[in-house]
């Protein structure tokens, strides 16, 4: 629980879709169209819808007013388009302030425009002198009429031994001796043979599990309820009937009570079921008819969905990275609505749910531009694929059902681009350095060797004249040796 701030805020339970309950629609009668009295059974109407998208699972509810503070029970939200199926499960707690929430079921899962109503039966428990109640609705406070303008006092106590019924929150029945103790004035006891009718004649089979019988007095006034521990009895072994005796002195001025609780065979809206006792000679019976203490109905569209899977295929194929992703654009409705989805190869994408009868146009946008991979046309298939020329397709979402579309695109490999090649260039060859030959130099004097000006040093001369006459020497002594060994031989 948690508690909401601001104007009119109130403490909410916490529901998947809180403003289910259409506040205006939340109507509170009784059975017989009166005002409601203290501890009657009252019911409570109201309209619900939840937002497309919904699925089983996911809750919505409301809280009922402090007065009902008696409903803990269950029901059941059928499908109006088959009542085999429900749309809804539903509990009340049975706090002060009862708790309503409803749990959708599997059946809503791909419908569109889920809508219904539902109703249950509460207990009026406290007294009210205000015309209305208060439940809180997506956490604001909610005023709703009550019939007859409050909830008065319970009726008065019997002046005559009576024998009533109910059924319980926790689907048994409940039965209840009412004995005024001026009934049996005189009396040295008062003493009951109760006994369960069985199957048969209409009525259904029901018997007692617990063993338990609780006994009381209260004033006529309603007043000072006090346990009796003195009485003696018991169930027999079948638990369909008991003997008991409350021992006197009997007090005039009190009623007696005796409750119990059985187990109905069937919980069935219409079955009947019957007790009858005995007490001091005076036959009391009363029938208890089972009947259905929630319900309501529900439907939506029944939608369909549809998913694409990306396939590639061609020479290319090993080629396009796994993780490439392509992008399908799906359009549908008027005005026209457009969206895009992004597939991988070999993976299918998430349902994409659309009311049943749906046409949808896919097209796919530019592949992704691979180097080495041209693509070709893109092509859808399917069950319930039809081509269109311009490379794109038509389906129709069919209800209940899923169409599983297949993209395929060829990629083919390209053969690589050779550049053109150059043939290698020849630098030209580079001409020798031309060498002028210096000039002769002329000679200057019969023992001085050639200059080139009075700049030349005059160690270079001397050192150039020198080897030139060692060399003339070394011939001088070549050619001397060589006459002395041919002289030799």
């Amino acid at each position: 629980m948690i508690t909401l701030a601001g104007g009119g805020a109130a403490t909410a339970a916490e529901y998947d879709y809180p403003a289910a309950i259409d506040p205006a629609s939340i109507v509170v009668t009784t059975a017989s169209g009166g005002a409601a009295t203290q501890y009657s059974q009252v019911r409570v109407d109201a309209a619900w819808s939840v937002p497309d998208g919904a699925v089983g699972g996911q809750t919505f509810g409301f809280t009922l007013p402090k007065e009902f503070g008696r409903a803990g029970m269950t029901f059941s939200v059928p499908s109006a388009e088959d009542p085999t199926k429900t749309i809804a499960e539903c509990a009340v707690t049975s706090e002060d302030a009862p708790v309503v929430t409803c749990t959708l079921t599997d059946y809503v899962n791909g419908r569109t425009g889920v809508t219904g109503s539902l109703w249950f039966a509460a207990n009026a428990d406290q007294q009210t002198t205000e015309s209305t109640v208060e439940f809180i609705v997506d956490g604001k406070i909610t005023h709703v009429a009550l019939p007859g303008g409050g909830i008065g006092p319970s009726a008065p106590l019997p002046t005559e031994p009576q024998k009533w019924s109910w059924q319980t929150d926790d689907g048994n029945i409940a039965w209840q001796l009412a004995l005024p103790g001026a009934s049996f004035q005189g009396a040295n006891s008062i003493v009951i043979e109760d006994t369960l009718t069985g199957a048969g004649d209409g009525f259904a089979e029901h018997h007692n599990e617990d063993g338990e019988l609780v006994v009381w007095s209260e004033t006529m006034q309603n007043q000072d309820p006090r346990a009796i521990t003195n009485w003696t009895g018991s169930w027999n072994a079948d638990g369909t009937g008991f003997d008991l005796v409350i021992p006197g002195p009997i007090d005039a001025t009190r009623i007696y009570f005796v409750k119990y609780f059985t187990v109905p065979s069937s919980l069935a809206d219409g079955t009947t079921f019957s007790n009858v006792a005995d007490v001091n000679g005076i036959k009391l019976r009363d029938d208890e008819v089972w009947r259905v203490t929630g319900g309501g109905t529900g439907d939506g569209d029944a939608a369909g969905a549809f998913t694409v899977t990306k396939a590639v295929d061609g020479s290319g194929a090993s080629d396009v990275p796994a993780d490439a992703e392509y992008t399908v654009r799906y359009s549908y409705g008027d005005p026209v609505v457009e969206r895009t989805i992004a597939v991988t190869a070999g993976a299918a994408s998430a349902p994409i749910q659309l009311p049943a009868g749906t046409v949808v146009t896919l097209v796919e946008v530019t592949p992704p531009s691979i180097d080495g991979i041209e693509w070709g046309t893109p092509v859808f298939s399917g069950t319930g694929v039809s081509a269109l020329p311009d490379g794109g397709a038509q389906i129709t979402v069919g209800g209940g059902a899923t169409l599983a579309v297949t993209l395929t695109n060829i990629a083919t490999a390209k053969p690589p681009v050779i550049p053109p090649t150059t043939p290698p260039t020849t630098p030209p060859a580079t001409p020798p350095t031309e060498v002028t030959p210096p000039s002769e130099l002329p000679l200057t004097g019969q023992s001085s060797l050639a200059t080139t000006g009075g700049d030349v040093p005059a160690g270079m001369l001397w050192a150039g004249g020198a080897a030139v006459l060692l060399g003339i020497a070394l011939t001088a002594l070549g050619a001397v040796r060589a006459r002395a060994r041919l002289t030799q031989d």
